[in-house]
């Protein structure tokens, strides 16, 4: 068994990244009906809160082996970003995931966690290739491999990511790395009205100067335009003079940047979320992102006190700031009303106290029945981040 330390109810594993430690947990808790939770560091307020008394397992990993002509990599789940991207530069190769350096790689797999790199170099899911886990039965599950072929029938795989650490205990997986780009252009625009973006952005993407990575940013009431390109000097260049003639106003001269700039200044540009009393996470069609922000903003009277981070091309907009109680209910049912015009769902990423009367989740979703008995099958006594957000009857004993 790993190394156990009590403190009141809950009990934190460490070390706990070999599949006979994790096996051996799994069983112990399954004979003591004693949950195993692990919410990770940057997503610890999503969901419903963890019973009282429960097992907080915490693993810590590291490269286990890098494959650079086959540009992937295996890695252990409790490994951080910060580590995995200092092994992978002297290689000249990193893996293009939003993520800050605390974030393990097991849970930017449970919680989906993404950006605006995804434009250009998909999501987790595209990156993961193959992974290990242990579902809540203790069976040790192996799933894909080192390339993309290896993906057959039902793709488990990718069915594991976004899943919240419900249907298994990740323990390694096997990712897709990218060679560090030549050269990056950076600039920001303002942009007056972002439902700009509704009608225009499909024929953007489809045009020469179409960016590699594109979010949209909402501070001190401006929009703005974050636009970065990725690629070869002449590459980026020939973007950038193409950008002047597709955009409608005056576009600013870009700054170069490195890509160990961009991914630190990324990370302090968002690190916003992570001290916010409110947070939530939207998912809309893409063609109404730019509305649907407007219609956040004008319709609520907090809007000066608000942040959005928003990902155009995929529909998301996380939106917070430091709400009392009262403004964070009412932002809520705003969303909810926006969502059943435009369809969508939302999650809670962080509540202020008082507001309990908040869904972490919603609204429900066709694929909730089908997940409940997937959750069944994995995890038949519910040992697994019980509760969080599948509430299926083993997790209501």
């Amino acid at each position: 068994m790993p190394e156990a330390v009590t403190d009141n109810n809950v009990i934190q594993i460490n070390n706990a990244e070999n599949p006979t430690a994790l096996q051996a947990l799994v069983q112990r808790c399954t004979k003591e009906d004693l949950p195993i939770i692990d919410y990770g560091f940057a997503h610890t307020n999503l969901g419903h809160p963890a019973p009282s008394k429960h097992v907080k397992l915490q693993q810590h990993g590291q490269v286990i082996e890098h494959y650079e002509r086959d540009l992937t990599v295996r890695v252990a789940a409790g490994a951080t970003f910060g580590h995995i991207q200092a092994q992978l530069r002297p290689t000249n190769q990193f893996l293009p995931v939003d993520a800050d350096a605390d974030l393990t790689l097991g849970e930017v797999i449970n919680h989906n966690v993404y950006g605006p790199l995804r434009v250009k170099y998909g999501a987790a899911r595209e990156l993961l290739l193959g992974m290990r886990c242990m579902d809540g039965t203790g069976r040790d599950i192996h799933t894909g491999g080192r390339t993309v072929k290896n993906v057959s029938g039902y793709d488990l795989t990718r069915f594991m990511v976004g899943s919240l650490g419900q249907m298994g205990i990740i323990y390694e997986a096997t990712m897709r790395t990218y060679a560090i780009p030549q050269h990056i252009l950076r600039l920001t625009l303002r942009i007056d009205d972002p439902a700009w973006l509704d009608t225009h952005l499909s024929n953007w993407l489809l045009d020469v100067s179409a960016p590699s990575t594109l979010a949209l940013a909402y501070e001190e009431e401006h929009w703005t335009l974050q636009i970065a390109y990725f690629g070869t000097t002449t590459g980026c260049n020939i973007q950038h003079r193409a950008l002047k003639s597709f955009w409608e106003s005056s576009v600013p001269e870009p700054q170069m940047v490195q890509l160990d700039e961009y991914l630190d200044e990324s990370s302090q540009h968002r690190a916003w979320r992570r001290q916010a009393s409110t947070l939530v996470k939207i998912i809309v069609p893409p063609a109404t992102t730019g509305s649907t922000c407007l219609d956040l903003v004008s319709s609520t009277r907090i809007n000066a006190a608000l942040r959005f981070d928003v990902l155009p091309v995929h529909g998301c907009i996380l939106v917070g700031g430091d709400l009392p109680a009262a403004q964070a209910i009412m932002l809520d049912k705003q969303i909810n009303q926006i969502i059943a015009q435009v369809g969508g769902v939302r999650q809670w990423h962080a509540r202020p106290l008082g507001t309990n009367s908040i869904a972490p989740f919603g609204p429900a979703q066709p694929d909730w029945s089908i997940l409940k008995k997937l959750k069944d099958t994995m995890d038949p006594r519910a040992l697994l981040n019980r509760g969080r957000f599948l509430e299926t009857e083993s997790s209501l004993h």
